[in-house]
């Protein structure tokens, strides 16, 4: 059992390494364009602060490729705020094009800070104070962090805090699977809970802290292993209890 715990210690030491690398080239590269932006500028008399709105850089073809303000400025380029191209490019994921369109519409696409799109106008990583919502659906909360995508617009990752109301936050770090939702992570939850979690095809483990009626009737301290929500294994510390079940 120590050889099995010690496995996937070694396991959240990898995955926190891991997103650790993903989070510093992210921030190293939003940090070197912005200070290549701001440098560009030259001080003109007696003044020693650009004072700006928006700036929007663009490449040598005069698509938008890095936006910066409060809020963003606004794109033609960006797919996100084009629901033509919405419609186009992402809708038929999702089955009923015009149901997912009426979801839409109430998805936030705005941030303050940086956003970084591709040469198709695809976000690829936004930085800022209230990141846009996902393109899967709306956040619970304003989110204050990184969040990056793949080639194709869609999130998958991010490290953040977000306001659920209430004066409660939730701190999360994680990484998205193909469907959207979180695959794997790191969570400080609101209530408490504290931890690293992973799963995939209908698996879901829990390794750390959770207040009572979270992961079990009782208070935990330890691992949980779940299969379509139902318990297939489970390690207490708290109780200095073990509990194995076939599924």
């Amino acid at each position: 059992m120590n050889a099995y715990i010690e496995s996937l210690q070694r396991q959240l030491d990898q995955q926190k390494k891991r997103l650790n690398k993903v989070i510093f080239l992210a921030a190293s590269i939003i940090l070197l364009l912005a200070s290549q932006v701001l440098f560009s500028f030259k001080e003109s008399g007696d003044s020693k602060i650009l004072r700006a709105k928006g700036i929007v850089i663009v490449d040598e073809q005069g698509r938008e490729r890095i936006l910066i303000g409060t809020p963003l400025p606004m794109a033609a380029n960006r797919v996100r705020t084009d629901t033509a191209r919405v419609r186009a490019l992402w809708s038929k994921r999702f089955g009923n094009a015009d149901r997912y369109m009426q979801w839409y519409r109430e998805y936030d696409h705005a941030a303050n800070g940086i956003l970084i799109l591709d040469e198709q106008g695809y976000d690829k990583v936004c930085l800022g104070d209230g990141v846009p919502d996902a393109n899967i659906g709306q956040r619970i909360g304003k989110q204050t962090g990184l969040v990056f995508c793949d080639n194709e617009g869609f999130e998958r990752g991010g490290i953040g805090v977000i306001n659920i109301g209430n004066k409660q936050n939730r701190v999360v770090m994680a990484l998205d699977g193909e469907n959207g939702t979180d695959a794997t992570g790191i969570s400080v939850m609101e209530d408490g809970e504290t931890g690293f979690f992973a799963g995939g095809k209908g698996y879901r483990m829990f390794v750390g802290s959770s207040p009572a009626d979270g992961y079990s009737p009782e208070p935990l301290f330890g691992m949980v292993i779940n299969h379509q929500k139902k318990s297939l294994y489970k390690l207490n510390l708290m109780t200095d209890s073990v509990a194995v079940k076939s599924k």
